[in-house]
Parts: structure tokens; C-alpha cells; sequence
């Protein structure tokens, strides 16, 4: 279950914005030159794509500090800041976009997490959160797996993770994926 956003985005001129595709839903997300952009989760190499959009792009890498820095081997010329998606390292109100690729069940406070979201986005920004559905039997078998483990997992449906944004003040459309992925794009009001 690769995510759609960063494994099959390609520009679609052709499809139309009342179009059921996937991919039609990820082309009405507009970036703009020197847009802001601040990447979290599992990026691959969608900061690569942004940077060559013209966006200032920002990786907000969590992973322990003897690993690897994937994010960048993988998107040169992006800015790769270490910290938590819970205590955001960033001023109030500094990027236009904030996308989160399956990261956002994994923190240990989803309000904290949503409301350093609020603080750092200006004003009418945009979040786009995507992440594995609970509503898939593989998932939810994977986060009670998780649990088992004694991680730290805070799984949300879809619906939960579009009522914690609602209460923030976005204006927000969720899409789901065949039950076994979702989308949400939230823009501040």
C-alpha cells in the first residue's frame, strides 16, 4: 500500500476536477512559486518534485540521529530540520502547505500534533494529511500489532482525523481509497 501522493503523482491535464481519479484529486492541489512547504512522514522524494516546482521546500525529519537521513539522499536542495510533528521547530505562521505522508498516527498526541499544524500554517494555508485507513482489516490488524509491541501508535479513522482538524477551523475534504488508505486536504479559514 504505496502512498498515492508520492509514488504515482504525475500532472493529468486531461482529467477534470469533477473526475473520481485519484490522481485528479492530487492535481488541484496548487503549488505556486516560492511557496512554503513543509513535508512530514514518509516523503520519498515529493520534496525533489516541489523544489523543481519552484516551492521552498522544508523536511521535517524525525528519525534517530545515527540513521540514515533518507530525506536527504532523496531531495537535494530542501532544507532538512530535525524535530517532532507534537513541537513543531518553526515561527507561527511560516508555510503555506503542510503535508504529512503516514506520520500522522504514529505521534504520541494527534491534538498537539494538529494544533502545532494551526500554529505554523498562515493564514488560509493548507494541511494535506495522508495516512492508512483503520477501516482496512491488514491495518487495524497492523496497529494491534503495534500495541502488542508497546508502541505508540494512535490510530484515527478518517472521520476522527476530519473532526480534530474541523475543530481547528479547517475547511476540510477527506477522500478514501479503497478502504485501505486516506486523504485529507484541510484549508484554514
Amino acid at each position: 500500500m504505496k502512498s498515492v501522493l508520492y509514488h504515482e503523482y504525475e500532472p493529468n491535464a486531461d482529467l477534470t476536477e469533477t473526475s473520481d481519479d485519484v490522481k485528479c484529486f492530487l492535481d488541484n492541489i496548487k503549488y505556486s512559486i516560492g511557496s512554503k512547504i513543509l513535508l512530514v512522514g514518509n516523503v520519498g522524494n515529493l520534496g525533489k518534485r516541489l523544489r523543481l516546482l519552484g516551492a521552498y521546500v522544508t523536511i521535517l525529519e524525525d528519525s534517530h540521529y545515527e540513521d540514515v537521513c533518507y530525506s536527504l539522499i532523496h531531495n537535494e536542495n530542501c532544507n532538512v530540520v530535525k524535530g517532532s510533528l507534537e513541537f513543531l521547530p518553526f515561527e507561527d505562521g511560516c508555510f503555506d502547505k503542510v503535508i504529512i505522508l503516514d506520520h500522522f498516527n504514529h505521534t504520541n498526541n494527534c491534538e498537539k500534533a494538529s494544533s502545532e499544524i494551526y500554529r505554523v500554517l498562515k493564514r488560509h494555508g493548507e494541511v494535506i494529511l495522508e495516512d492508512l485507513n483503520l477501516k482496512n482489516l491488514k491495518v487495524k490488524l497492523k496497529y494491534f500489532k503495534h500495541r502488542v509491541f508497546g508502541e505508540q501508535v494512535n490510530f484515527n479513522y478518517p472521520q476522527e482525523i476530519f473532526n480534530i482538524f474541523s475543530e481547528l477551523d479547517f475547511d476540510g475534504t477527506l477522500k478514501e481509497l479503497h478502504n485501505q488508505r486516506y486523504i485529507y486536504i484541510g484549508k484554514l479559514k
